[in-house]
């Protein structure tokens, strides 16, 4: 994972997102952290094959989950002790076919953080292409 040289987690964000990364679905999809630094994230995922649908794409189910992910992590930069975000809203287009045997490349990043509630973007990409994008509002409650 790459990281600004300037920027460093705390060790309650590293805990929180170790936590977040290798637990459950997260660790079923089996995606990879590449990079992070303050309100921004990228990750890369490649479908497992039960990610598919009868004609080989990815089912669009798959993505509208893992988007989660990239918006999470770049939040996870912004919170204090305590805090942990729930996705209030979430709006996702599906702009291309997208392929199953592929890499996905997934950037979130913070659009704005409020005191009580966050908005971040995440764009997901296969060989620089564009597939889906998702809005994603989360409130920010006591952990």
């Amino acid at each position: 994972m790459m990281a600004d040289s300037d920027f460093q987690l705390s060790e309650s964000q590293r805990a929180f997102l170790d936590t977040a990364l290798t637990s459950g679905y997260s660790k079923w999809c089996n995606p990879v952290l590449e990079a992070v630094r303050r309100s921004h994230a990228v990750m890369r995922f490649r479908p497992r094959a039960e990610m598919l649908t009868p004609w080989g794409t990815l089912n669009g189910s798959v993505m509208n989950s893992l988007v989660e992910l990239p918006s999470f992590v770049a939040l996870v930069t912004e919170l204090a002790e305590g805090e942990l975000p729930v996705t209030s809203d979430i709006f996702i287009q599906h702009v291309r076919p997208m392929p199953g045997d592929a890499d996905y490349v997934l950037e979130g990043r913070v659009l704005r953080r409020g005191r009580t509630m966050a908005w971040t973007d995440v764009v997901a990409r296969v060989d620089g292409k564009e597939v889906s994008f998702a809005r994603i509002t989360k409130s920010i409650v006591a952990r």
